[in-house]
């Protein structure tokens, strides 16, 4: 009989235990989600001169949980990493296809015994590569991160002077990164009920609902996060569509 207890108990707790397991998003409902990092991508517009895409990385969710027994959800959460520079690397990449190339036409008409070919190729090789070999020095700069996230909960200090901008729903912090290189990193913050008047508020507190949500893939805030050098971060982070950025959290 206490054999019998114990095996019944086990299967009750092991039942709960599942029952409060996270269950899998649909592919669909994924796609809810990266829509709304990739509008917010979109929403950053051009950076700086002499700067492009050089990486995008999405990281989404995959599972959703259950507030307890009842029909809330748990917000989930989603970033993207979206990387900066001044295009070096693939001028590289495009430069040794090509150096690759004249060395195959130069090993044809040496083959055939073309020299005066031949010497034609040498000279233009050496004109291209020299000319390529200067644009990728200029291309080398400073990369500049871009990090979005959803639904996270950063707690953070407003110290006045590191105020950048600030509007209803919106705030732009600056915080020194490498003193040396004057690297620093501007903190966006999105949340149209948190920040709603940033100029009473001392501090950044995104807290998300402990009752949840009634959508899975609901959205209550967002953070974009600038690194890269001073003069060119701050000037982007001033210049991207806040209101594109705010259209894509939903109401709580």
């Amino acid at each position: 009989m206490t054999r019998i207890f114990k095996t019944l108990s086990f299967l009750l707790v092991g039942s709960a235990i599942l029952g409060a397991q996270p269950s899998n998003l649909t592919r669909d409902e994924v796609s809810v989600i990266k829509k709304k990092l990739v509008a917010i991508v979109d929403a950053l517009g051009q950076p700086p001169k002499g700067y492009v895409k050089e990486d995008e990385d999405f990281s989404l969710p995959t599972d959703f949980s259950k507030v307890g027994n009842t029909s809330m959800y748990w917000p989930v959460h989603a970033s993207a990493q979206v990387k900066f520079g001044g295009g070096a690397d693939k001028i590289q990449k495009k430069t040794e296809k090509e150096s690759e190339d004249y060395e195959k036409k130069m090993a044809e008409a040496q083959a055939k015994g073309n020299y005066e070919a031949l010497g034609k190729l040498a000279q233009e090789m050496q004109k291209k590569m020299g000319e390529a070999q200067v644009k990728v020095i200029e291309a080398k700069k400073e990369p500049i991160n871009v990090s979005i996230s959803f639904n996270s909960n950063p707690g953070q200090t407003i110290d006045p002077d590191a105020v950048v901008f600030e509007k209803p729903g919106v705030l732009a912090l600056k915080f020194k990164e490498n003193e040396a290189d004057e690297k620093i990193r501007i903190a966006v913050y999105f949340d149209p009920v948190s920040l709603k008047d940033t100029k009473q508020l001392s501090r950044v507190d995104l807290a998300l609902p402990q009752e949840g949500i009634k959508s899975k893939t609901g959205v209550l805030n967002a953070t974009i996060e600038f690194t890269g050098p001073s003069a060119e971060v701050e000037q982007w982070a001033k210049a991207i569509a806040a209101n594109k950025v705010l259209a894509q959290i939903d109401k709580k």
